[in-house]
């Protein structure tokens, strides 16, 4: 019989902590810091599976954390899998299970590119600026002039699942829309070199996934062939790209704006982020990995990871 540690939070979704008893015998840790879950691992040895999403994990599951437990089985409710050591789990002989691959699931859970929407509208109109002066007892529109959204250009770096959806609202706004994917066509879109994208966008939103050819593609050399001074929208990884670059990318006018979900070290060393410390400095929004955090799209995803649980 299995024996689950559960250390996302899920007592929000109606019903799913029930269905999670029913693969298993549950301990429900939602804040379980790296510690404490180590000495529970290794005092209670017959914990076989973890159940987590990496949204609220603030911490790797490796080897200092896994090492002489008896897990056999982490089951992910994600696509990402960032949040886990894949190497070390390999060595210790324990299978993950993720959504990564279940393209019938997730091309039903359009809540990431809403948020990337969402950011991109609230940098374009300045929205979030002028609530705080709002609240600050003010009421002058002169420093919040934006820019209306059909008369501008956006570059989406990945055209799959989230890259569809954001290119699909973005014409619905009557956006031009341009695309860089290698392994993608769309004929509805226009398909330009990463260099082509970069020059003409006014808002770049990267939907690519992390690997050996994504990590930093937005980058200083890249940035430097900037015409509009665009906004960038990240709600992909942080790695994707070089954090220190935007910095200095805001600094210099090069961009506008940074909007993301994620940081590069948000799992390991958030506050040393060179985004989280110019956070206040420069035209930044951040949101704490919310992307996928709709109560449908947790729902769906959630259960979804569930039922590959064998009792």
């Amino acid at each position: 019989m299995k024996k689950i540690i559960c250390i996302t939070p899920i007592d929000h979704l109606k019903g799913l902590k029930n269905k999670l008893k029913s693969k298993g015998q549950l301990i429900y840790k939602p804040k379980i810091k790296a510690l404490e879950l180590k000495k529970i691992l290794k005092k209670n040895n017959k914990i076989n599976t973890i159940f987590c999403n990496p949204n609220r994990q603030g911490y790797v599951l490796n080897s200092y954390i896994l090492k002489n437990t008896s897990i056999k089985l982490i089951n992910t409710a994600s696509t990402g899998l960032n949040h886990i050591n894949l190497n070390d789990c390999k060595k210790l002989g324990i299978k993950i299970l993720s959504l990564t691959k279940d393209f019938n699931l997730i091309k039903k859970l359009p809540s990431t590119s809403e948020l990337a929407f969402g950011l991109m509208i609230n940098l374009q109109r300045k929205i979030f600026q002028s609530f705080q002066s709002v609240k600050n007892n003010k009421w002058d529109y002169t420093p919040f002039i934006g820019q209306e959204l059909a008369s501008l250009t956006i570059g989406i770096i990945g055209l799959g699942r989230l890259g569809n959806f954001m290119a699909k609202y973005a014409k619905a706004f009557g956006m031009k829309v341009l695309y860089h994917d290698p392994f993608k066509k769309n004929k509805k879109f226009n398909k330009v070199d990463l260099k082509e994208l970069i020059e003409q966008s006014d808002v770049i939103s990267i939907h690519a996934h992390v690997s050996n050819q994504t990590k930093y593609l937005i980058n200083k050399k890249n940035l430097k062939v900037t015409k509009k001074k665009p906004i960038i929208i990240n709600t992909s990884r942080g790695e994707i790209v070089k954090e220190e670059d935007i910095i200095w990318a805001l600094k210099n006018k090069v961009i506008s704006g940074y909007g993301t979900d994620v940081i590069e070290k948000e799992f390991t060393d958030i506050k040393n982020s060179p985004i989280i410390k110019n956070i206040k400095k420069y035209n930044i929004i951040v949101t704490p990995h919310i992307g996928g955090m709709t109560y449908q799209g947790q729902l769906r995803a959630y259960s979804y990871a569930i039922n590959k649980l064998k009792k």
